[in-house]
């Protein structure tokens, strides 16, 4: 059956904090979410829609991506790049792209893939959420969490084979240090060899993360944390022409999938990244406590390769390009919350008022090489041309700095439930880009440019428990997010601005498992740039994307044993201000109209040899979405269907006691389908199928 979250002992919804929670991950329904409040509250009293996976859920879809674990939550879409989407993500949320945090700290390197081995769960606030984090998405934010010490013994070694050449060792080793349990440990790795579904390419990575806990008493707890990750051969993006891939080419042929668009001897692009930090709380009375997390990440990425450009006019031959790319970021970020917990005229209070400021310095040397065509034909590629040297002829520095003080109230009288937050945020980016003089061989010195930019945003919410389990709400929420470059009469663009006005209930009824709701929403950004028809070359903010829809979503214990997780999502964006010609009421691409999912797991019982075996049977549904910013054509919808079978081996034998196997098939059809177009000649195959035989051993 679903096993409901917990929290630690001894601590109440209302006292468990962000970096002090401890959320069982053993089933398949969450109790509480942390995104929406910065602690630890029931999901039914968060008057805001949250989704969340849990552990046991992405190791049951053997997720290997942040999208393959979101692939069964409503409201987003994120497959639409293919095999890259493995290396470096772009997850829709609500129609627009959404952020991603790690322990609740944002990544400002660009989503680029946290490996899941490390994760214990992943939450999806939708819907604007600046009031609390700062600059972000209207559509929402993707928080993962770490695992983390624990006081119970972990003992995990495990191997995963499969196809593509997969070979991968593991292992996940935790638990306390001493008698009382105040000193904790934990131990995650893995390291994986596989080739890549492209030609030419691998899909490696190694992982390894540490963390410590000490909690001297009940009132304070540290956690130390460190991870390091890295990719040595990252998949480029692999864009593909309409003619081709949605339709024959023009030779009648379709397009393998399989092809590497790339130099096999020009092939080089890489990431190395990691992070140190720490969480900390304190508990000075039985009000007040402070709260406190910090990190330290470096990130790296070199690419050197070969790229497409399009599609030779008439023929069946790729223009590819030189392209060469160094990347080098650094974030320091501090969150410091002082909290208090105020019982006062029948009304609970638990107050936040925090501080969070990132200094995130970054450098992109860039190098493009058009000497010339570099010409592969598509249908059949002959590789081994001559690729000359690419020197570096760009190097843009920035220093992000960016700082808010934030507000927020939730508040608890009998059956309802206020969520209020207010926050005012200022950034600051200075910038410049260094050109190579080709005739000297030196790069210029360009002044910095500084851009300033400031809001205040905010967001109420209030929820109220009919009875019964059912919760409705409503909710309005801001958000806000700074724009780089300026307009062609060099004023600095606003930042981009969303509103949104959401309505929902939720169904969690005492003592089942089963967890239930649906929601509808409306989302406005405005300030998004277009071209500036006055001036060509440059670009203008006038523009504007209205996004509506609804979702729905149960996570539910139909019988002992049958566990099902479905959820259908509909998303209508549309532009209603822009400066492209014809480009009013038209829709964004790659952001499907509709999507449903549906994961069902079965643990058989009844034959005694047979018992500790589970059978499970995903399908997802994702609708067509539109190919170009002009909507003259579609991508067309599919449906993909995952099975899987775990079996915990020690009904075989006493002696396989902590043995578990589990064999997951994704797209068993092995469907070949277009994920997404950014436009004709940017179209992109998903991923096949997969096999992956995973045998772990815990003692």
């Amino acid at each position: 059956m679903l096993v409901i979250g917990a929290l630690s002992a001894g601590a109440s919804a209302q006292e468990a904090s962000l970096s002090s929670i401890e959320v069982r991950s053993d089933g398949l329904r969450p109790g509480q979410a942390s995104s929406a409040s910065k602690s630890a509250t029931p999901i039914e009293r968060l008057p805001r829609s949250v989704s969340v996976v849990t552990e046991t859920e992405i190791k049951a879809r053997d997720a290997q991506s942040l999208m393959e674990a979101l692939a069964y939550t409503p409201g987003v879409y994120g497959g639409g790049y293919g095999s890259a989407s493995l290396s470096r993500e772009y997850p829709l949320v609500r129609g627009f792209l959404a952020y991603q945090f790690l322990d609740g700290l944002k990544l400002h390197d660009s989503n680029r893939a946290e490996e899941p081995y490390g994760l214990e769960r992943v939450e999806l606030l939708r819907g604007p959420a600046s009031s609390l984090y700062g600059q972000g998405s209207p559509g929402g934010l993707i928080n993962l969490r770490s695992k983390r010490p624990t006081a119970e013994t972990v003992r995990e070694i495990g191997v995963r084979v499969g196809s593509q050449g997969l070979r991968q060792g593991q292992f996940d080793l935790g638990g306390a240090l001493n008698a009382d349990a105040s000193l904790q440990y934990r131990m995650t790795g893995m390291v994986r060899k596989s080739d890549g579904e492209i030609d030419y390419t691998e899909a490696d990575r190694r992982y390894f993360a540490g963390a410590m806990a000490w909690k001297p008493n009940a009132a304070t707890s540290l956690t130390l944390m460190a991870s390091r990750q890295d990719d040595p051969s990252l998949t480029a993006h692999q864009p593909l022409p309409r003619a081709g891939t949605l339709e024959p080419g023009v030779n009648g042929r379709v397009i393998s999938r399989n092809l590497f668009l790339g130099e096999p001897s020009r092939h080089d692009s890489h990431k190395e990244s990691w992070r140190v930090g720490y969480e900390f709380t304190h508990r000075f009375n039985d009000v007040w406590s402070i709260e406190q997390n910090a990190a330290y990440k470096k990130g790296d990425v070199h690419v050197d390769e070969v790229q497409a450009r399009g599609i030779a006019s008439g023929s069946t031959r790729w223009v590819r390009q030189l392209f060469a790319a160094d990347y080098s970021i650094v974030t320091k970020q501090v969150d410091t919350r002082l909290v208090g917990q105020i019982d006062a005229a029948g009304l609970k209070h638990r107050v936040l008022l925090g501080y969070d400021f990132a200094s995130v310095p970054n450098t992109q040397a860039t190098g493009t090489n058009r000497a010339s065509t570099y010409l592969l034909d598509l249908y059949d590629p002959v590789y081994g041309q001559a690729t000359p040297a690419n020197p570096i002829t760009s190097n843009r520095t920035q220093q992000l700095r960016q700082g808010g003080f934030y507000l927020q109230d939730q508040v608890e009288w009998g059956r309802w439930s206020v969520l209020a937050g207010l926050r005012r945020d200022r950034a600051v980016l200075d910038q410049k880009t260094a050109v190579l003089n080709p005739v000297t061989g030196l790069f210029s010195d360009p002044p910095y440019v500084l851009k300033r930019d400031m809001a205040t945003t905010g967001q109420l919410g209030v929820a109220y428990e009919l009875g019964g389990g059912w919760s409705p709400y409503l909710n309005y929420a801001e958000s806000f997010a700074p724009v780089t470059g300026s307009t062609a009469a060099g004023l600095p663009f606003e930042p981009t601005q969303g509103r949104q006005v959401e309505a929902g209930i939720k169904w969690v009824p005492a003592g089942r498992a089963l967890m239930g709701s649906a929601s509808i929403y409306q989302i406005k950004q405005r300030n998004v740039l277009g071209p500036d028809l006055a001036n060509p070359g440059f670009a203008a903010q006038t523009g504007e994307v209205r996004s509506r829809g609804g979702e729905i979503e149960l996570k539910a214990g139909l019988a002992p044993g049958l566990d099902l997780t479905a959820s259908y999502a509909y998303t209508d964006a549309i532009v209603t201000a822009t400066t492209v010609v014809n480009g009013l009421d038209k829709h964004p691409v790659g952001i499907p109209r509709q999507t449903a999912s549906a994961w069902l797991s079965y643990r058989v019982g009844g034959v005694a040899a047979l018992q500790g075996m589970t059978l499970s049977a995903g399908v997802h549904h994702v609708g067509e979405s539109w190919g170009d910013s002009l909507n003259t054509f579609d991508v067309p919808a599919v449906t993909l269907v995952d099975l899987g079978l775990r079996w915990n081996l020690v009904n075989l034998s006493p002696a396989l006691k902590g043995w578990d196997t589990s064999l997951v098939v994704k797209n068993v059809a092995n469907r070949r389908y277009v994920a997404n177009c950014d436009n004709a000649l940017n179209c992109y195959y998903g991923v096949g199928r997969r096999v992956a035989l995973t045998a772990s051993a815990s003692f």
